[in-house]
């Protein structure tokens, strides 16, 4: 039932990414609203669920918007594993740890991508990328991770109920 849950809302997130990712944004700079999901809800969870929700959300991003299949499933499955294991003895409530979790994944993404995709075809400008991308997303990600992390809080308090009742 948690999974259905989770699926059903990565399906939801990815739509409004790709639907109105482009309406909010800000000097060709689009907040990885995905990215800061599978962080959120694996920080509230465990390391499979960050495992498996970062699996479905770098598969959907690498067959809609990915010029190869397995790049963005690989660092978002990295990402939401490591963020689960990181955060097993952490209070969860805690919005400011997760702040800091969705700056450093978007760091980690941003340069996985940046050697996985331009740097072995010969781009090797990594200066620029930072200024140019990886800050300002990391800005863009940190601010978007208030509301997003509101949403996987009330859907891990709906799935606790739910199993509980269930069992």
């Amino acid at each position: 039932m948690r999974y259905i849950i989770y699926f059903a809302a990565s399906l939801i997130i990815f739509m409004l990414q790709s639907t109105f990712g482009r309406y909010v944004e800000i000097a060709g700079i689009v907040p990885n609203i995905m990215l800061a999901f599978t962080v959120c809800t694996a920080y509230m969870g465990s390391a499979e669920r960050g495992l498996a929700l970062g699996i479905v959300m770098g598969l959907l991003q690498d067959c809609f918007f990915g010029y190869y299949i397995g790049c963005n499933l690989f660092l978002y499955g990295i990402i939401g594993y490591t963020t689960g294991v990181l955060s097993q003895n952490l209070y969860k409530d805690n919005i400011a740890t997760s702040v800091l979790f969705i700056t450093a994944a978007t760091l980690f993404y941003n340069l996985g991508f940046f050697v996985i995709n331009i740097l072995l075809k010969g781009h090797t400008d990594i200066s620029g990328y930072i200024y140019m991308k990886i800050l300002p997303e990391t800005v863009y990600n940190a601010i978007v991770t208030l509301p997003v992390f509101y949403i996987a809080k009330a859907l891990n308090n709906i799935s606790e109920t739910k199993l509980n009742r269930i069992i």
